[in-house]
Formats: structure tokens, C-alpha cells, sequence
């Protein structure tokens, strides 16, 4: 048995080496024997324990025990020392709970008929405390137990419950530092300045706490700043509990501010990582230093060729100004049928050339090279291509689609080897490219929408041979079927990289003048409506059906065309698109007259009962 003693409290030396903490107990109690004729007497145990792991404690002990029987002059003193091992919690945060046991060897004194007399075996003892935690260090306990001093390893010289006080000091040997606690960042990639928003879900690395506060710590709150550079104090994560010298890993997300777009150089971040806790019923807070690597606000890396449109920026004040005033022109130049969307994007197109902007290649980063490497590019803002009057086929396409969406027109991209296409949508059903275009696979659909490219490989040159350029280029892709290209939706890709507002540069770029402007828009129109809409006519022409080839004339702006073949149907339809031009032309007795028309085949036709109460409405009826 003694060499097993032996055996523990070597283990439990050597647990004191690498524990975390130590821990010292004093415990005064009344011992209350359970033999006839032994009075309640004293005793008193103390510990040096190990504390491990937030809930366990192993160490030594000493005890000392005095009763004293009848008959018996003086008391028996019986002292132990031995090991033992316990376990506590916090249900509370100052509430302590514990219970364990110790044994080992002891040995027992007395005086016996005028005669000292001694003897030793071993004991055994177990325990349980409640107690209220003043601080991390001290901890005062109720205790209450069993000990039982035995005779031959069998029968009990001495035995009873005892109950007293215990006081606990522990000994905070695991804290690392001198803050509460400690915190280390492993940043994964370079942090972009163009997908600050993005950083609100998608984390820039991952930051881990050590709770070194000296016990446990509640309901805390994790969140990030970094002074001008975030907009708020952004909550990264939660927990209930975090255990004393317990760790965990928080991925950082954060939310910065448009000043990271200042840095025209690569830098540095300095943060803070705000942990809110509670502590012994206190609330608290600590704030605790890491720094982050930037690269300079144009750095983009082309993984994911959707992250471009968080240079897509309607709101930027510059490209709105440029792209209205260029559109309230376009509007001037809206045929009856024909779908303005077309008739905008040529006027933002040429608008833009007039205005002195041209391709010009990157010399250091080229697009043709950097998007299909994994080396960081450099990418100007569109107001930055406005301001140096020239960029990059990406950036020219990026400044493109910004105006396209400041006036309401969704947009796309389309990155292919030697070209960068902006592709326009055209806010119509989708399926009915073939009402708008004389190749069809030219263009690019999807359930919602259809969208026809422009190439910026031809930027500088007409609107139509920047589309027929596109065009081309899709029909090829489709056709091949090992291409690999991605149509990279601009409202889609906004859900996760929100576009990036660059503005006040103090940059200028003059305006074409209207004259200017309109000329161009006339020439594009009219190539339009040579190149695709005379090839909707004729297939049109083909099919017989007056109402489908009405509708490809009123689109090419051929009015009276139009109406002819509207007449030649009495479909109910063509008689409405026939109603429908009168209405247009402002002559609302002929329209009302015809949807009457309609009604009298139809009385509960929609269209024609709104047409006709517009057209009496504006008759004055």
C-alpha cells in the first residue's frame, strides 16, 4: 500500500509541473467520531493542488486530527498526509461547487497509562464544499465529509463526519501576459480595399482568444474596429461560456470604411479586437491590438471573375452626373417601338468616346496576361478612367457597365482571351431575342432577361461594330463546346461584393455636346435597324402572320408599315397593337374607335378596356 502512496504522489508532483494553476486550501473543521466515548474534537486538512482543465484538481495534503476519549488525560493526535483528487464547477458565476477525496498515511500519538504510545496505517477521506467566490483568487466554503483513520487496514481507530469552513487561494501560474487576454490573427490573404463590404460575411482571417482572465467569462461579445477605417464596431461573433485558459477561433469579419480606399500604396491596419464579457456578475470590456496587411486600393486578384463588380458603382456622384445628362439626350431619340435600352447603351457608348476616352493597354498588368494569371492585378476605379481619359479593356467595360446601371440598365460581363465584352440587358422576355436581333446566337439569356454585348476590343470605333464584334464572339463560344467562359451577372454578384463607391478625385471630363451627341445616336439607330431589325422584318415576312411582321416594322420605327399589316388582321391582338399606335401618334378618336372594335369581339378584353378609358380620358370624355 505504501509504495502505491508512493506511486500517486509522484504522478502528482509531476501533474504540478504542467498545470495551469495551483491551488492552496485551508479547511478548520469539527469532527464528530463515530466511536463510544470519543467527544467531538478537531481537525484540520490542507491542500496544494494542481488545477487542470477549468473543473479538476489534483495535489497533497496534510491533516491533523484531535479528539480526545473518556478516560484519556490528553488528546489523541492523529496527522496524515497523503494525495487526493477533486472536482469543482461554477453554476453561478460566484457560486463554486466542489467534491473529492483524498488518502495516504498516518500516523497517531497518545498517552496511555503514563506511557507514549504511537502507531500508523493509512486514511481515507472524501469531501464536498459550496462556496461564494470573491475573486479569482478566493474562494471561502462550507465543507462538509468522511474521514477515517484506519487500525490494521481494516477496523477504525478513529472515524465521523466533519464539517467546517474551507478557504481557497489559487495561484494564476497558467496566465500568459499581463492582459486578460491573448489574442493572435492569421490572416489569410491580402486584405482588398475594393471588397470592403464584402469583408461583413466573408472573413479576412481568423483571430484566436485565450481567456486569461482568471476564471471563467459569460455571455461575451466579439467584435472589430479599427478606428477611420471601419464604419462601426462590427460584431464578429458570440459565445455563452469560455472556460478560464480556454481558446477559441473566431473567423474576422469587419466593416470598413471608404477610407481604406486611400491607400494608393500597400499598408497596414492597425485593429482592435473588442471582447465584452461578463466576469463575476461585472460587466466588462477589453480591447486588445492586431494588425492587418492592405494592399493598395486598385489590387484585385482574378479568382472569381464575379468580384469585378464591386467595381461596377452606380452611386458614385461623377458617373452619374456623366451617364443622366448623357441619357436625357438618348431619350430625345426614342422611337415607338424600339426597345430604348439599345438606344441608351449606344448613346452611353459614343458618349463616352466623344468625350476623349480611349484604349489604352496596361503596360505593367495588360488584361490580355493578368486575368488569366494568379498575380495581382491592378485595376482603375471608372472614375479613374474618366479622370486619365483612357484604361484597360477591363477598365473601359467597368466604366461602361457603371453608366449602364446609374440610368437602369442592368449589365453584365463577359471575360474572354482577347476581350472584355459588356453585355446589355435588355429588360424583355426572355426567348424573344429573335424579336430584336438577326442572330440570335449572338446574344446571351437567361430566365429573367436578354442581353446583347459590346465589345471593348472595338472600343473607339462605332456602336455597331463593337456589337457585331460581341455577337461574333458569343456565337463562337457557343459553338465551342470546350470554351470556358462565365456570364458574370452585375446584380448577382452585388449580393456578395457590393459595389465600391471611388469618388471626389476633383476630376473633370467635358460632356459631348447634344448636337454631337445626337448625330451619333442617329447613326447608330439606323445601323440598328439595317444590320438586325431589316433581318427580323424579313423573317417576319416569312411566316405570314401580319401581327408578328406589324410588330417588327413598328420596332424598326416604320409606322405606316406597321399599321397596314395591323389591318390586314382581325386577330384581336393586331387590332389592339393597331389601337395602340393610334395612341401613339395622338390620335385618340381613331384609337378609341378601335377599341371599341375590340370590345364589341371581346367586351371582357383588359387591354382594350384600359385603352379605350385612357383615350376617352385624354378626348375629354
Amino acid at each position: 500500500m505504501k509504495k502505491v502512496l508512493l506511486l500517486l504522489t509522484a504522478s502528482v508532483i509531476s501533474l504540478n509541473c504542467w498545470a495551469l494553476d495551483l491551488s492552496f486550501t485551508a479547511t478548520p473543521a469539527a469532527i464528530m467520531p463515530s466511536q463510544e466515548n470519543v467527544g467531538t474534537g478537531f481537525s484540520g486538512f490542507l491542500r496544494a493542488d494542481a488545477d487542470m482543465f477549468g473543473f479538476l484538481n489534483a495535489g497533497l495534503e496534510g491533516n491533523l486530527t484531535m479528539v480526545k476519549p473518556e478516560g484519556f488525560t490528553d488528546n489523541i493526535i492523529a496527522t496524515g498526509a497523503g494525495v487526493g483528487l477533486g472536482a469543482y464547477f461554477y453554476p453561478l458565476s460566484r457560486l463554486y461547487i466542489g467534491a473529492g477525496g483524498a488518502g495516504g498515511i498516518y500516523q497517531i500519538t497518545a498517552k496511555l497509562n503514563e506511557k507514549n504510545e504511537s502507531w500508523s496505517d493509512l486514511y481515507y477521506r472524501g469531501y464536498g464544499d459550496i462556496g461564494f467566490r470573491f475573486s479569482p483568487a478566493w474562494t471561502l466554503s462550507a465543507t462538509g465529509g468522511y474521514v477515517s483513520y484506519l487500525t490494521n487496514g481494516t477496523d477504525p481507530s478513529i472515524s465521523g463526519p466533519f464539517f467546517g469552513l474551507s478557504l481557497k487561494f489559487t495561484a494564476n501560474v497558467g496566465k500568459t501576459g499581463s492582459s486578460s487576454f491573448a489574442i493572435s490573427f492569421d490572416q489569410d490573404s491580402y486584405m482588398l480595399p475594393v471588397f470592403k463590404t464584402a469583408y461583413r460575411t466573408s472573413p479576412l482571417g481568423t483571430v484566436t482568444i485565450r481567456n486569461n482572465e482568471g476564471g471563467e467569462i459569460r455571455n461575451v461579445k466579439v467584435s472589430f474596429r479599427a478606428g477611420k477605417y471601419t464604419s462601426s464596431t462590427y460584431e464578429v461573433a458570440s459565445f455563452g461560456y469560455i472556460k478560464k485558459y480556454g481558446s477559441v477561433e473566431i473567423p474576422l469579419t469587419a466593416d470598413f470604411s471608404s477610407e481604406v480606399l486611400r491607400f494608393s500604396e500597400n499598408g497596414k491596419i492597425s485593429g482592435e479586437i473588442v471582447i465584452d464579457y461578463d466576469f463575476l456578475g461585472t460587466r466588462k470590456q477589453s480591447a486588445e491590438g492586431i494588425v492587418i496587411d492592405v494592399l493598395n486600393r486598385n489590387s484585385f486578384f482574378w479568382n472569381d471573375d464575379s468580384a469585378l463588380a464591386a467595381f461596377v458603382s452606380p452611386d458614385t456622384p461623377e458617373i452619374q452626373e456623366f451617364a443622366k445628362y448623357i441619357a436625357g439626350i438618348a431619350r430625345n431619340n426614342f422611337t415607338a417601338g424600339m426597345n430604348r435600352n439599345i438606344i441608351t447603351a449606344a448613346a452611353l457608348y459614343e458618349g463616352l468616346v466623344l468625350s476623349g476616352i480611349k484604349l489604352q493597354p496596361n503596360k505593367t498588368t495588360p488584361y490580355v496576361k493578368f486575368h488569366k494569371s494568379s498575380d495581382i492585378d491592378s485595376i482603375q476605379y471608372p472614375l479613374q478612367t474618366m479622370s486619365y481619359f483612357s484604361g484597360d479593356l477591363d477598365e473601359l467595360g467597368l466604366l461602361y457597365a457603371s453608366c449602364l446601371e446609374t440610368v437602369g440598365i442592368p449589365s453584365g460581363l463577359l471575360c474572354t482571351d482577347d476581350d472584355f465584352i459588356v453585355l446589355v440587358g435588355m429588360q424583355v422576355k426572355a426567348g424573344s431575342e429573335g424579336n430584336h436581333f438577326g442572330n440570335t446566337e449572338g446574344v446571351v439569356s437567361d430566365e429573367f432577361d436578354v442581353y446583347f454585348g459590346v465589345s471593348m476590343k472595338e472600343f473607339g470605333k462605332s456602336f455597331a461594330k463593337t456589337r457585331k464584334t460581341a455577337a461574333d464572339e458569343i456565337a463562337a463560344l457557343k459553338k465551342n463546346e470546350e470554351a470556358e467562359y462565365t456570364f458574370t451577372d452585375i446584380h448577382t454578384s452585388w449580393e456578395i461584393y457590393s459595389p465600391v463607391v471611388f469618388s471626389g478625385s476633383g476630376s473633370y471630363i467635358e460632356k459631348p455636346s447634344q448636337s454631337a451627341l445626337d448625330k451619333v445616336i442617329k447613326t447608330s439607330i439606323n445601323d440598328y435597324i439595317q444590320g438586325d431589325l431589316s433581318i427580323v422584318i424579313s423573317r417576319a415576312k416569312k411566316t405570314g402572320d401580319a401581327n408578328k411582321l406589324g410588330l417588327a416594322y413598328l420596332r424598326a420605327g416604320q409606322i405606316n408599315e406597321a399599321k397596314a399589316e395591323f389591318s390586314k388582321s382581325g386577330a384581336i391582338p393586331a387590332m389592339n397593337n393597331l389601337a395602340n399606335v393610334y395612341m401613339l401618334e395622338k390620335n385618340y378618336s381613331k384609337a378609341a374607335a378601335q377599341y371599341k372594335k375590340v370590345l364589341d369581339k371581346d367586351k371582357d378584353n383588359k387591354i382594350a378596356q384600359k385603352g379605350l378609358e385612357n383615350a376617352n380620358l385624354k378626348l375629354g370624355l
